[in-house]
């Protein structure tokens, strides 16, 4: 191979772009690059409100390490990790329907 052939795309033209060779690795980065995003989120918001809470004298390090969810509280964040899955995900689920619409392709090998 001549180094060329070995450099990235400056663009990429077609109805999907592609940078890797192998079927679902530019799925799986997307969906990490997501994961990422909304983990450095909640650290962000976490911290300066750890932060606002015990300078102010509304909270102490001992009521967080003791805090319990309610019943309501709990299937409240059961639900936001539901809806928070389903973005992690939908770059994945929008590949697989994409390729199940497409008429022309292949259907897959039956598993044994």
């Amino acid at each position: 191979m001549s180094n060329d052939e070995n450099k990235l795309r400056y663009s990429v033209r077609g109805k999907k772009s592609r940078f890797f060779e192998s079927d679902g690795v530019d799925e799986l980065v997307s969906i990490c690059m997501s994961i990422a995003q909304e983990l450095w989120v909640v650290k962000e918001e976490l911290a300066m409100i750890k932060n606002l809470t015990i300078n102010k004298g509304l909270i102490t390090k001992k009521d967080l390490d003791d805090f319990k969810f309610t019943k309501r509280q709990k299937e409240n964040l059961n639900k936001d990790n539901k809806e928070f899955i389903d973005r992690v995900f939908f770059t994945l689920r929008e590949s697989v329907e994409a390729a199940e619409a497409e008429p022309d392709e292949p259907k897959p090998p039956t598993v044994p």
